[in-house]
């Protein structure tokens, strides 16, 4: 399993280097859509051609209601993890946004559903899965943000404490995932994506950690580690009184 982990991230890896050099050459706007978003998509595709037989992908959406009440779970979550950073925002008095967006919303609204989707069918629709068959989903879901987070090797430019702090973010926001995504049974792409989609969004119009300022990411750090502990919890609770009620013995006739 190990083996195939590290090769999964190391053809992710050269992927995103040669979508990142083809940017550079070709244009398109960063703030529009990043290609290297779809490093993770190509990888899995490499690793089925490598392993078709045990490659499996948790990419259908299907039953609907798993997927749209825990994608508006998910939202939820990361909506009140973005305002309450807001608002140490404003107590701290720090500034949290000043500038325009740099495209119309809905546009952005596409291009960050398809960028997420692209991340997301490697890392929890493939690789979170793939753990899962052998560890927890805590304990899967911390390995699959750490690779997910020293991923955006990029941040590494805005300083090693901002990098740390970065990885911490995406380590949280992968914890909650796992637990939403516990027992949502082959939905997990159409959720991570949503919940992925949302968090860049609310980056871009409330924050300016993209600028290298320690301020913001240590705040979405401190929130989103505190909000992975909370909905964690949250989720081994549930666990335990379903498996409690489940082992009560059932009256025949």
């Amino acid at each position: 399993m190990f083996l195939r982990v590290v090769v999964f991230y190391l053809i992710t890896m050269t992927f995103s280097g040669l979508l990142n050099a083809l940017q550079s050459a070709t244009g398109p706007s960063t703030d529009l859509i990043q290609l290297v978003q779809f490093a993770p998509a190509l990888g899995v595709g490499v690793m089925y051609l490598l392993f078709r037989r045990t490659t499996r992908v948790a990419a259908r959406f299907t039953p609907a209601p798993v997927v749209v009440g825990r994608s508006i779970l998910m939202i939820g979550i990361v909506t009140a993890a973005m305002l309450v950073s807001v608002l140490v925002h404003v107590v701290a008095g720090q500034t949290w946004r000043a500038e325009s967006l740099p495209f119309p919303f809905g546009v952005l609204v596409i291009t960050m559903l398809i960028g997420a989707a692209g991340e997301e069918l490697g890392w929890r629709a493939y690789l979170q899965p793939y753990l899962q068959t052998r560890f927890s989903v805590l304990r899967s879901s911390l390995i699959v943000g750490l690779l997910w987070g020293f991923w955006h090797i990029g941040g590494f430019a805005n300083g090693i404490v901002f990098m740390l702090l970065f990885v911490v973010m995406a380590t949280s926001m992968s914890v909650v995932m796992g637990a939403v995504l516990a027992g949502a049974r082959r939905t997990n792409l159409v959720i991570a994506t949503v919940m992925h989609a949302a968090v860049n969004l609310w980056l871009i119009l409330l924050f300016t950690e993209e600028k290298g300022n320690l301020f913001p990411i240590a705040v979405l750090a401190v929130v989103w580690a505190i909000t992975a502990y909370v909905v964690h919890s949250v989720q081994v609770r549930r666990s335990v009184v379903v498996q409690n009620r489940s082992a009560r013995p059932v009256r025949l006739g």
